[in-house]
């Protein structure tokens, strides 16, 4: 796995279409591997708190720099020594922006619609159960704020809302194996539009 960070230059047209349609940022990001997000296991995160906006990317190849200048690869690391040493135990200060929803089966529909949960105790109570199921334990954590995503392709009669909330607190690992996958995977879903990253600090 690789960590690679990429600054996003404000001033280059495509890049401020990117910031404004999630469609074509998730595009753009996927140009520098040439494949599929599920091939080359990409997670983001998006951080728009610096001067430059930054981007954190978590993938199985390393990016290809490809020269344009909207998104601009300033490095990359080598994360497998990174990942074998998060053992049972070992205790993290983590950063993540996730979706938290419940699956409502819709009657006389084939897919089943995903439901945001409106109390801040139960998007806790979610977090922790995929925690569980990420093989760690949430030792404290704090909902710090809402993130708010929106795209659409040409073809789109609708485009997409989706709204996210950023957390952060302590966890502790209880199965490595687990927790190392949840990692390189992600926890939650609209992986593809830069949610469920786990950011370990």
């Amino acid at each position: 796995m690789f960590l690679s960070k990429f600054v996003i230059d404000y001033h280059n047209p495509s890049a401020r279409q990117a910031l404004r349609n999630v469609q074509d940022f998730h595009r753009n990001l996927m140009a520098r591997f040439q494949s599929s997000r599920q091939e080359a296991g990409v997670l983001y995160r998006l951080d728009l708190s610096k001067r430059e906006p930054v981007v954190y990317v978590l993938s199985r190849y390393a990016p290809q720099d490809t020269g344009r200048r909207d998104m601009r690869l300033v490095g990359i690391r080598q994360m497998d020594t990174t990942i074998s040493s998060f053992k049972t135990g070992k205790q993290y200060s983590f950063d993540i922006c996730t979706i938290p929803c419940k699956k409502v089966v819709r009657e006389g529909k084939k897919n089943s619609a995903r439901i945001p949960f409106g109390l801040e105790t139960e998007r806790i109570e979610w977090l922790q159960q995929k925690a569980v199921a990420a093989g760690f334990q949430i030792l404290s954590v704090q909902e710090i704020g809402q993130t708010e995503t929106y795209g659409k392709k040409k073809e789109e009669r609708n485009g997409i809302f989706l709204r996210g909330y950023h957390y952060q607190g302590q966890l502790i690992v209880e199965d490595e194996e687990k927790f190392q996958r949840a990692y390189c995977d992600g926890i939650g879903p609209d992986k593809a539009y830069g949610y469920g990253m786990l950011l370990l600090l």
